[in-house]
């Protein structure tokens, strides 16, 4: 037999080191919050002594109260709120599909689920009723109004888990409510695979992270459970989960023949899939020390069998949900907490009608002028409300449709507003660079191929900057950083979040009188410790941004030019820089081509990266010709003279034009004769008016470009 006292003594120790062989299989992994708990306390040692804390508590509790004093005197209320985290997909799961996971839940927390007429005997006389109710919250942390579901636009629902931030997008005060986060999918901790959901324990981590998260398709069991990507879900993830969130290990203790520290459940060689109700009994004889006749215990709510072949909690099990309970989660099911959260049996009797919170989806658009672009409404918190819209720029420029389409007719970035309002209150929600509009002809005539990203307003002015999060780790103009100490762009990624993804658009191009043409860029980048797994992805587009086409990936060590550094990295020299180049043959021809550069951090401790000198042009005269002769120009923004500094193989005669921005001569051309090696030109530029032009450098039939602000 299993004794709790004897397991728990030791149980940090042994989440911490104990194997998990079974679980390497080639089938979902369906919880890792075994995996989240080792990660978290070695990301956060305190956790260790506050888990160890717990364990003893617990222990105490078990050794020093009888079975009729840990008997709950009627059910215990749980407050729950769910954040739906969301792209405006599937995933944005309905309310309906919320509520019949709350039925799911208070079922098989109460022993009244539709499987457990199925339960063989021997093991249904320690089925237990848990006397658990789980109840969407009424009220909010401060108070406001809320029928439990919160629902959040944000691309964090993709690859989520606590690494990705998704939990700090919207969080309430977990000691007065169970946080559930519903997110599209999950991303694996630890080689996990695909996962369905997964908790954090009690004094398993940070109060900010406390509660669990659930695949969209594995809640309740209608919806998008209905016909999810693992078939037809019975929502037993959310009770499996919660399991784990009142205390509970998994059935097989998470090591091959491992134990939960649970005297009624059957030691368990490992999790089991695909095992039903006519496999019984199962696995008879499978580790020493277990069940003899009736075998493994695979219709338990904590193992992974199917959620048809579930039916039951134990007795010793409830024993733990009890104790965390009493001494763990206390407060959560007091009297006053459940006035706070609107759950009483009283509030519920008198459920609250609530103002309606505006939300649109967020996808930010770009399309060329006279297209159309379809807006949702994704407001929440009441389904009876009116609707304002207002879109500034658009045809029509107000609607009251749930979902209108609009027409754009000219070139800018324009602001969407939708006002939604009821008895009860009125709700305003904005955003003011939502849509960009652009010209079906090229901003950058086929001449100009070459960006030095020199002056800050025309970065800023002629480029598009995503930064979904709104956070600190964005690209940005940096002066006296770039290529030849000039200025350049930078992600800053020495803090940034992994998954996180950041974008910069570059103004469109003519690309009809490029024969054969290449994109090359200075890339410069570093590392802090571990193995670098950074992305940059590059895309093309001729619909003025609409859709995109990846047109290549670097990752990892492609992206390493200047080696470890512990600091925020900032390049020094021109040694600490490369360069990147892509053949362009997919948009030959086109008339209207704009890149995407996507820079997706890693979890790896990445450092930040660097990008200047953007160039397109034929691929010899860019991956060849630009390298070799390194034109840059000194000073940079100048008054009355620049130096062109370049490189020639041999004795040549050069061309030297200066344009203007819409590609004019600024002045006549110049034709010179160099010898070979380092070469230094003086262009007279006094008489040019203030501005931005352009250098071109032609030398037996190739160009290469720098840009120069003139003061």
């Amino acid at each position: 037999m299993k004794t709790f006292t004897s397991v728990i003594l030791s149980g940090t120790l042994a989440f911490l080191t104990s194997g998990i062989n079974a679980q390497n299989q080639q089938v979902p992994h369906k919880c890792m919050s075994h995996e989240v708990l080792q990660e978290e306390m070695q990301q956060h040692p305190e956790l260790v002594k506050e888990r160890q804390k717990f364990e003893e508590s617990l222990r105490n509790y078990l050794a020093n109260t009888t079975v009729g004093e840990r008997k709950a005197d009627g059910k215990r209320i749980i407050p729950v709120v769910f954040h739906v985290i969301h792209e405006c997909g599937s995933e944005n799961i309905s309310k309906e599909q919320i509520l019949d996971q709350i039925r799911i839940l208070n079922e098989d927390y109460s022993l009244t689920n539709p499987t457990i007429n199925q339960t063989p005997d021997a093991f249904a006389d320690v089925a237990a009723d848990c006397q658990i109710e789980f109840r969407l919250a009424q009220y909010d942390d401060l108070g406001n109004c809320t029928d439990g579901i919160v629902r959040i636009y944000s691309p964090k629902t993709n690859e989520a888990n606590n690494a990705n931030g998704v939990k700090s997008l919207s969080h309430w005060n977990y000691y007065k409510y169970l946080n559930v986060w519903v997110v599209k999918s999950i991303g694996e901790v630890q080689g996990t695979g695909t996962v369905l959901g997964y908790a954090q324990f009690p004094a398993g981590g940070l109060p900010s992270t406390d509660g669990i998260v659930l695949r969209h398709d594995c809640v309740g069991s209608i919806g998008t459970a209905a016909n999810g990507a693992f078939g037809q879900r019975l929502g037993r993830t959310a009770t499996h989960e919660i399991g784990h969130w009142l205390g509970l290990r998994h059935i097989w203790g998470d090591a091959d023949c491992g134990s939960d520290g649970v005297d009624d459940t059957p030691i368990a060689f490992g999790p089991n899939y695909g095992i039903c109700w006519d496999d019984y009994p199962y696995n008879i004889g499978s580790c020493p020390g277990g069940d003899t006749i009736h075998g493994e215990m695979f219709m338990n709510y904590m193992d992974y069998s199917d959620d048809q072949c579930m039916s039951m909690f134990t007795n010793g099990q409830k024993e733990i949900m009890d104790g965390t309970l009493a001494f763990f989660r206390s407060y959560i099911w007091s009297d006053e907490n459940l006035e706070a959260t609107g759950t009483s049996d009283e509030a519920i009797a008198n459920p609250l009608a609530c103002s309606p919170i505006a939300r649109f989806c967020e996808n930010r658009t770009m399309v060329c002028t006279g297209a159309t672009v379809t807006f949702e409404d994704a407001s929440y918190n009441s389904e009876d409300y009116t609707r304002a819209w207002e879109f500034e720029g658009g045809t029509p420029a107000t609607s009251t449709a749930a979902n209108p389409t609009v027409t754009y007719d000219n070139a800018g970035e324009f602001m969407v507003k939708l006002t939604v309002t009821n008895s009860l209150g009125e709700n305003v929600y904005s955003k003011t660079d939502l849509i960009t509009i652009s010209p079906d002809q090229a901003e950058a005539s086929s001449s100009f191929y070459s960006d030095a990203f020199e002056v800050e307003a025309d970065f800023y002015n002629r480029y598009r900057v995503y930064n979904d999060d709104n956070s600190a780790n964005k690209w940005e103009f940096i002066p006296w950083a770039g290529f030849g100490y000039g200025s350049c762009i930078r992600m800053l990624n020495y803090n940034n979040t992994p998954t996180e993804a950041d974008a910069f658009v570059t103004p469109s191009y003519d690309m009809t009188a490029v024969n054969s043409p290449a994109l090359l860029f200075r890339v410069s980048g570093a590392e802090r410790g571990g193995e670098p797994n950074d992305r940059l992805l590059v895309y093309t587009s001729n619909n003025c941004g609409q859709t995109w086409i990846l047109r290549k990936t670097w990752s990892g060590n492609d992206l390493i030019t200047a080696g470890y550094f512990s600091n925020s990295f900032v390049p020094s020299t021109e040694g600490e820089w490369g360069e990147l180049a892509l053949g362009l043959a997919g948009v030959a021809s086109q008339d209207n081509v704009r890149f995407k550069f996507e820079f997706v951090a890693g979890d790896e401790g990445s450092n930040n990266f660097y990008i200047d000198d953007i160039r397109i042009g034929e691929a010899l005269s860019i991956a060849d010709f630009a390298t070799i002769t390194s034109l840059n120009l000194a000073p940079n923004p100048a008054n009355d003279l620049v130096k062109l500094n370049f490189n020639t193989l041999h004795p040549v005669t050069a061309q030297i034009r200066l344009l203007d921005m819409v590609g004019k001569q600024a002045i006549s051309p110049v034709s010179a004769s160099f010898g070979s090696g380092n070469q230094q030109y003086s262009l007279p530029i006094s008489n040019l008016a203030s501005g931005i032009y352009m250098i071109e450098l032609e030398i037996e039939g190739k160009k290469v470009y720098q840009r120069l602000m003139k003061n």
